[in-house]
C-alpha cells in the first residue's frame, strides 16, 4: 500500500488516498489504484456498455469512477507506442468529433511504455483519460472516467499510478 495523499497534509483539501496493488490478470497488468475499486456488476455492465465487444475488465468505485481495460491482441514494439497512441487519438477524434481531445502524451519513467490522451465531453459531467501500453508487446487500452470537478485529483492519481504499471506474474 502506498499513501499518495493524506488529509493531514498542509493545505490538503481532500480525504486521504491510499494506493493498493491491483492485478488485472485478464490483460496481464499489475498497477496501483486508489483502494475501493471492485468489478462492476454484470447487469450494470450491460447498461453502461451494451454493445458487443465490451472491455474485458470493468471496475468502479463507490463514487462512480470507472476504469475499463482490454487487450487488442495486436503486437507492436515499445518504440511504436507513440504512433499507436496517435492513431488512437485520430480515431477518437473521428468517432467523437464534437468532443475536445488533447494531444498525445508519453510517460516514460515507469517499467512500461505509456501513451495517453484526455477526452473532454461538453455534454457530460465526466472526462476520460485513455491510456495505451504494452504487455508482452500486446497493446492494451485502459480508460478512466471521472467527474470533471475532480479532474486535477484524478490526473494526479493516474500519473502517480503510471510509475507502478508492470506485467503481472
Amino acid at each position: 500500500m502506498n499513501q499518495f495523499c493524506t488529509e493531514e497534509s498542509e493545505s490538503c483539501l481532500q480525504n486521504s488516498i491510499r494506493l493498493v496493488s491491483v492485478n488485472l490478470d485478464k490483460i496481464g497488468l499489475q498497477l496501483e489504484l486508489p483502494e475501493g475499486f471492485f468489478p462492476m456488476e454484470e447487469d450494470k455492465q450491460h447498461r453502461f456498455y451494451p454493445r458487443k465487444g465490451r472491455p474485458e475488465i470493468i471496475l468502479e468505485n463507490s463514487d462512480g469512477i470507472q476504469i475499463t481495460a482490454q487487450s487488442f491482441r495486436q503486437q507492436i514494439k515499445s518504440a511504436q507506442i507513440r504512433q499507436a497512441a496517435e492513431e488512437l487519438c485520430l480515431s477518437t477524434k473521428e468517432m467523437f468529433p464534437k468532443y475536445e481531445i488533447s494531444p498525445v502524451y508519453l510517460y516514460t519513467k515507469g517499467k512500461l511504455p505509456i501513451g495517453w490522451l484526455l477526452m473532454k465531453m461538453s455534454d457530460s459531467p465526466t472526462e476520460h483519460i485513455k491510456v495505451l501500453s504494452l504487455i508482452k508487446e500486446n497493446v492494451i487500452l485502459l480508460t478512466i472516467t471521472y467527474p470533471i470537478k475532480e479532474s486535477i485529483k484524478w490526473k494526479s492519481i493516474i500519473r502517480q499510478s503510471f510509475q507502478t504499471w508492470k506485467e503481472s506474474k
